[in-house]
This record gives structure tokens, sequence and C-alpha cells, in this order.
């Protein structure tokens, strides 16, 4: 068997009484993804947090509000033989998000939403979130 191909993305994590923003795209029905995206070659994570932001919900993140929170490795939702790594940070928005770009849907869950909604790397994180109090 073949090593798994890697992706390698980062994740904004913004909260809300106690819930996550997250996000779907045009291709899915019903799972919703971080806010963030994959890094591209020669490109930092924060510069990739706020390229995606600014393209996925149409607003910049505000200055001097991102922090990393963790590391987090899965394999890629839908993709065979692939896994992807994301790097959380968690961030405030300088204005109310807004679908943009391939963006359908912004919600914000926490633990008590339905698993479908949510890939593994998903379960994973908020599952750590929860342990450590960012959400519920």
């Amino acid at each position: 068997m073949t090593e798994p191909r890697m992706i390698y993305k980062t994740a904004l994590a913004v909260f809300k009484d106690k819930k996550m923003i997250m996000v779907r795209n045009d291709e899915n029905d019903t799972v919703f993804y971080t806010l963030g995206g994959k890094i591209e070659e020669g490109e930092s994570g924060i510069e990739c947090l706020e390229r995606e932001v600014q393209e996925e919900v149409g607003v910049k993140i505000q200055k001097g509000s991102v922090k990393f929170l963790k590391e987090f490795e899965a394999p890629a939702y839908g993709r065979e033989n692939t896994l992807v790594n994301i790097k959380l940070y968690e961030g405030r928005l300088s204005d109310k998000p807004k679908p943009s770009s391939e963006i359908v849907e912004i919600d914000y869950f926490d633990t008590s939403v339905d698993k479908k909604h949510l890939t593994a790397i998903s379960i994973d994180m908020f599952s750590w979130l929860k342990t450590e109090g960012y959400i519920n």
C-alpha cells in the first residue's frame, strides 16, 4: 500500500455562545467544514487564514486576535488514502460573516450537532474544544 497523501490546512475557530463557526460549500448538502483552507506554496499559516476567511465569508480577521490552539490530523473526508493536517487557530472576525465564493451556508455548532454534519477531523476538534471549555 502506498503512503497516504497529506493535505495541509489552517482553520479559524470563531466562537459565539459556546459554539464554533462552520461553513458548508456548494459541493455538499450535509457536511460542514472549519473556516479556512489549504496552505498554498510560499504562504504562512496566518496568510492562508487571512486569504481563506476573506474568500469564504467576505470579512477580515481582527488584527491581533489570532492565537494558535492545536494541530489535528485525520483521514480526509471523501478522499481515499489521504490524510488532512489542520492547524487550528482562534480569532475574531471584523464584521458579520456572509457566504461568499463557494460557501453557501454558515452556522455555529457545538458537540450536540448531529455527527452527519461533521468530518472525522471536526469530530476530533469538537471533542478537544469541549474538553478545553471553548464549546458546549
